[in-house]
């Protein structure tokens, strides 16, 4: 009950354009967790489920795969934040889990960790700019979950309003719940979300699986997804532009269909407008290697570039954070100001998308053609200088 008086607060002030920013997620913790579960995709046939059980012991996750695998993986801890790491999982098959706490199930989720490998199909939702806006956010969430088949999500960043601040992720992972039980995300860090005390670090336990770093690499099918931090625009000169590169440059050889997805937009219509640095290195490795799609967030709305060299640009960033104008440019082929999620999907060789708003309705679609490595062909539009932002 007190969940629902929350939220039909924050939706008050929403419609009356009032600031959110003093407003907390109350929870019931229906499950007897403070926060999750939630799954993270770490590698080709691995996972890890994270959750907060404050004052508990110990707890594990019992896994069956709908071939009849199975298996138990002790679930580790840092004070109350436990994380379970799956290995060896199937490829194909839903994965049905229960999260034993202290000798008893608390709850239960079910995800995939990738396609098959005669299946063609992928669809995978991305939204981003959360922050403090918790009805918007909320919104989104329930709108995901009624899609089908969804894969997994990609989040481009600014999940919260002040990354220092423990409470705030506590309420991001709860409004979450019901899609990261069932939904495996793929983050990248918002400039929002970074601080000193490292929970971003912490809640996504890149110690774990990433070597600590917030970039990364991950297979789905014949689609690879690169997520990248902060800081690409160092070009040639930094550990992360020849991680990406390289990670491109096998991806090609493989013949993948290949999205990056970073915070920082390289081509936006919106308040902070083009980023020129990050433009340059990502459009740099999106010709070279053949990249099909860039999926950004930074500013509060929503855009989709015509090709650019081949490639195209979303800006998905209206998922709670306050919404701004947006002024397309002569490269935009659709933008708009108004809280949504992006549908990709993948059928074999072909992409396409839609962006979807909080009554459900597709108000932008697209196909998103094959770019192979180096193409030859003219850039359907060549972007002007970057005019100064407000």
């Amino acid at each position: 009950m007190r969940s629902v008086l929350a939220l039909a607060v924050a939706t008050t002030l929403a419609a009356a354009g009032c600031a959110q920013n003093f407003l907390e997620w109350d929870d019931p913790e229906p499950n007897g967790l403070l926060t999750g579960p939630y799954v993270l995709l770490t590698g080709p046939d691995s996972a890890i489920v994270g959750f907060r059980a404050p004052g508990s012991q110990r707890a594990e996750v019992r896994w069956t795969a709908t071939d009849g695998q199975k298996g138990t993986a002790n679930a580790g801890s840092r004070k109350d934040l436990f994380s379970a790491q799956l290995r060896s999982l199937p490829r194909g098959p839903m994965i049905d889990y229960d999260v034993v706490v202290d000798g008893r199930v608390i709850t239960k989720g079910q995800f995939r960790v990738s396609s098959a490998p005669d299946e063609k199909h992928i669809r995978f939702a991305v939204f981003g700019d959360t922050r403090n806006g918790h009805a918007v956010h909320r919104d989104v969430i329930m709108g995901i979950t009624r899609e089908q088949k969804v894969d997994f999500v990609l989040n481009t960043g600014d999940m919260v309003q002040n990354g220092g601040k423990p409470n705030e992720w506590i309420t991001f992972f709860q409004i979450e719940r019901p899609l990261l039980a069932k939904m495996p995300m793929l983050p990248t860090t918002g400039n929002h979300d970074v601080s000193g005390r490292e929970y971003y670090e912490r809640f996504f336990f890149l110690d774990q699986w990433s070597g600590g770093k917030r970039y990364f690499a991950h297979d789905w099918g014949n689609l690879r997804v690169i997520a990248l931090d902060n800081g690409i625009e160092c070009n040639r000169a930094c550990a992360q532009f020849n991680y990406v590169r390289q990670a491109l440059a096998d991806g090609a050889k493989q013949n993948k269909l290949m999205v990056m997805f970073l915070h920082h937009s390289p081509y936006s219509s919106g308040y902070h407008g083009v980023d020129v640095g990050v433009a340059q290195a990502i459009g740099e490795l999106a010709e070279t290697y053949g990249v099909e799609l860039v999926v950004s967030g930074h500013d509060h709305h929503y855009e989709r570039t015509k090709p650019i060299k081949g490639t195209t640009y979303v800006v998905s960033g209206s998922s709670g954070a306050p919404i701004r104008p947006v002024r397309p440019h002569e490269w935009t082929a659709h933008a708009r100001t108004e809280p949504h999620y992006v549908l990709v999907d993948v059928d074999g060789e072909r992409m396409s998308m839609r962006a979807v708003n909080l009554r459900g309705e597709a108000f932008d679609s697209g196909v998103i053609e094959p770019n192979p490595p180096m193409s030859t062909q003219a850039p359907a539009v060549t972007p002007p200088a970057p005019a100064a932002s407000p």
